[in-house]
């Protein structure tokens, strides 16, 4: 009668072994789980701040070519009325960083030459 017993005894602890070993590997799953998500919206946030200070270092470069831009507009425009105050030439635009698209875009066709604009958008 021991052996009935014993081989009850050892098949109930098979059971019981699957059975924790499930629940375990169900609960280091789920950790693994949120781990990998918890990475994952850092690499996001991440991700986001580097755009951020890439789009933040081009608008800064962008305005600082167009203040530069602007300065020889102005010495061109200036050597020109020095030099040929009479003639019929066409005098160089001045850009500002706060002109925006809706403004640009407000003005007809006929008055917008695209060669002589520069549009810098400041809100993106």
């Amino acid at each position: 009668m021991e052996w009935p017993l014993v081989i009850a005894t050892f098949v109930l602890g098979i059971v019981l072994g699957y059975v924790g070993r499930t629940i375990v590997a169900r609960n280091n799953e789920s950790s693994s789980k949120d781990k990998v998500l918890e990475q994952t919206r850092l690499e996001l946030g991440q991700h986001k701040q580097e755009v951020t200070d890439h789009f933040e270092g081009h608008y800064k470069q962008l305005a600082e070519l167009t203040e530069q831009l602007n300065r020889v507009n102005r010495q061109w425009n200036e050597a020109a009325n020095t030099l040929a105050p009479k003639s019929k030439t066409k005098a160089l635009p001045t850009f500002s960083a706060k002109e925006t698209v809706d403004t640009l875009s407000s003005q007809t066709d006929e008055q917008l030459d695209t060669d002589d604009v520069i549009i810098v958008n400041q809100n993106n």
